[in-house]
């Protein structure tokens, strides 16, 4: 199995630069519509399932895992095409899940505080923690637009970390190789 990796070393680096290019056009883009990271995103999906597709048809013969790759990779590429189908829902979904996420996490942290208090003092930061939780959902909500730019920025970072992440593995496999 480490024979795979260390030989198809470039499918990590051909997924680091594409997720670094992608995460550096989202940051360096500030005035870029939430539509625009959709389409990225649903962009970075199809082309993720396609290098997972095609590292678990490398790998049918020398990874007994090579259908968890063939099955991310399909996902990948089926959701990367309902994205760059209808990128406004995916949107719309994507900042309405990320603020009941908020909320309903918000909550179960102000259940843990109250809980907390018969355990330990200065249960109220925790408290305070769970009220800005659910402000931000709230405010998600209420401000789609302003959550719109925020989410593709903090996609950017997460994609250029990702990115690097992946071309330092690439390079430390192919040394191995």
């Amino acid at each position: 199995m480490h024979d795979f990796y260390n030989a198809y070393w470039w499918l990590f680096l051909l997924r680091g630069i594409f997720a670094l290019v992608l995460g550096v056009l989202a940051v360096g883009w500030p005035g870029a519509t939430f539509t625009t990271l959709i389409v990225f995103l649903g962009a970075y999906l199809f082309m993720a399932g396609l290098f997972a597709i095609a590292g678990a048809i490398a790998a049918r013969k020398s990874n007994e895992n090579w259908g968890l790759f063939l099955i991310s990779g399909l996902f990948g590429v089926i959701l990367g095409i309902l994205t760059l189908y209808n990128p406004f829902a995916t949107g719309a979904a994507l900042i309405y899940l990320v603020a009941f996420w908020a909320m309903l996490a918000g909550l179960l942290e102000l259940i843990i505080a109250i809980r907390l208090r018969k355990v330990i003092t200065g249960e109220g930061w925790y408290m305070v923690g769970g009220l800005l939780t659910i402000l931000f959902g709230v405010l998600l909500v209420a401000n789609p637009v302003a959550a719109a730019v925020t989410l593709t920025w903090i996609f950017g970072i997460y994609a250029i970390f990702t990115g690097i992440m992946l071309i330092s593995l690439s390079f430390r496999l192919r040394s191995r190789h």
